[in-house]
């Protein structure tokens, strides 16, 4: 019997099948690997004469739509519409997105028809159906296995850019275009799984310690760093196609590294630790992309991809995070993240093209005016302690009297449940929520002072605590939820 239960919960991954768990990955990659080939400016040779002319017309027009339906969509998901229960809206997602990319190349780069190409790029903008139903479908995936999920997914996104590298012009034309395809036949496979419907989104964080608001300003500090690197990328030398394999290789080399780290560590992840490089990352990248002199375009590549799809990764990630530590729904969360990143980029691009022109400062200047945007945004609008006071929310729960429907047990217990603590743990924290002392705990479990000591060090990192009162506290706080 013990052996059935250890081979099904290995089978499972936060209430998730394994087969479900991939599918989703799979899935999300697909889509994220459709956008990132398509906003790609070397992967695929340039469009016709007349085609190209409105190539910026249609990619404003594609914001516009995309803004819109982000709107639309997260007001309904916030008003309590289930988007993946809207069976018609998964289905109609990828197919706008194949006829969207299929018209485009097409008219712009099979022939040469303008008005097509620009109906094409604009019906792009439905891209945002798809992002927020798989919004929704990371609402099932517990938070702290979210980075692992979409770094995984990021891997096969640079897998399939790297594929199209390689590929004749149409046989490339062709994958990108079955990309979204793909994606919406996972997204269907899943929808038609009831394991993963029954899993509860956002049921991993007790109701009692969830916010009733987004935290708006960390959102807007995503959107800033996003602004910066979309600066970076056009401050660098124009990109050639050998070049950007470089982005690809970095972006690879990240989204694994970063994925098995998260797979290693996964009940040990701390959120803190992954925004703590992020800074670092698009500082270096800035140093990197503006300091170099010119003939070093591999190097500046790989930089940016560095920073860039780590960046990503950490984005998604937050909103996942945000989302479980919220009472909005996942859609709503992703929506209003997503529309500040994408608000931040474009007004970063509006700069670089209508204003940087015109500003005649050296060198030097532009790149401490660069830095000292990046640094601001880190202390202000997005600082460490912003950051931490959010995601640890629980340890500033106020303790209050134990009811007596409410025991120790049942508070550890949950704890346990939500940061993956082992049995010994659990025992432990049980005595420490029952105010035992240590000599008291090393009789009763019967193990030395140094085992006791290295049980409390690891729950204090997998709980993030600091001190053994902020776990007692943080133990009373699921007496709450009661």
């Amino acid at each position: 019997m013990h052996d059935n239960i250890a081979g099904e919960s290995e089978g499972r991954r936060d209430g998730l099948t394994s087969s479900a768990y991939a599918v989703l990955v799979a899935g999300l990659g697909c889509y994220i690997g459709w956008q990132t080939v398509g906003i790609s400016p070397t992967l695929f040779p340039a469009a016709n004469p007349a085609s190209t002319a409105v190539l910026d017309v249609g990619n404003n027009l594609e914001t516009a739509v995309f803004l819109t339906l982000l709107a639309l969509l997260g007001w309904k998901a916030k008003k309590g519409m289930s988007l993946v229960g809207c069976k018609p809206l998964a289905i109609a997602a990828p197919l706008l997105l194949f006829a969207a990319t299929t018209v485009t190349y097409t008219c712009g780069w099979i022939y040469d028809e303008p008005l097509g190409t620009l109906a094409g790029i604009a019906l792009e903008g439905t891209k945002a159906i798809l992002f927020l139903l798989w919004a929704e479908c990371l609402g099932r995936v517990r938070f702290r296995s979210s980075l692992l999920c979409v770094a995984l997914a990021y891997a096969i996104t640079f897998a399939l850019c790297l594929l199209v590298t390689v590929l004749e012009p149409l046989a490339a034309l062709t994958v990108h275009a079955l990309m979204p395809l793909l994606s919406g036949a996972a997204l269907f496979t899943l929808l038609r799984d009831r394991s993963f419907l029954a899993a509860p989104p956002q049921a991993f964080v007790p109701e009692s310690v969830k916010s009733e608001r987004l935290p708006l300003r960390l959102l807007v500090g995503i959107g800033i760093f996003g602004a910066i690197i979309s600066v970076i990328n056009v401050l660098s030398e124009s990109k050639s196609s050998s070049a950007e394999l470089y982005t690809l290789y970095a972006g690879l080399a990240v989204s694994t590294v970063t994925a098995l780290v998260a797979a290693r560590r996964v009940e040990k992840f701390d959120f803190g630790m992954l925004y703590r490089l992020t800074t670092p990352l698009i500082v270096g990248s800035v140093i990197i992309v503006l300091v170099l002199e010119s003939g070093h375009q591999q190097y500046e590549a790989f930089a940016i991809g560095v920073s860039w799809s780590f960046f990503r990764i950490f984005s998604w990630t937050l909103w996942c995070s945000i989302a479980s530590r919220t009472h909005s729904p996942s859609a709503y969360v992703f929506a209003v993240g997503q529309a500040a990143l994408s608000v931040f980029a474009t007004l970063a691009y509006l700069f670089c093209d209508g204003v940087l022109p015109n500003i005649h400062a050296s060198f030097t200047v532009m790149v401490a005016a660069v830095l000292l945007v990046a640094i601001l945004n880190s202390i202000f609008a997005m600082s460490e302690s912003d950051v931490l006071r959010f995601f640890r929310r629980r340890t500033t729960t106020p303790r209050r009297r134990m009811d007596d429907e409410v025991s120790p047990a049942t508070c550890v217990e949950k704890a346990a449940a939500e940061f993956g603590l082992s049995k010994r743990e659990e025992e432990i924290a049980l005595l420490v929520m029952e105010s035992k002392n240590n000599a008291v705990i090393q009789n009763q479990l019967c193990i030395t002072e140094s085992t006791l000591r290295t049980h409390l060090r690891n729950i204090y990192g997998k709980t993030s605590v600091h001190s053994r009162q902020e776990l007692i506290d943080l133990l009373f706080s699921y007496a709450e939820e009661e």
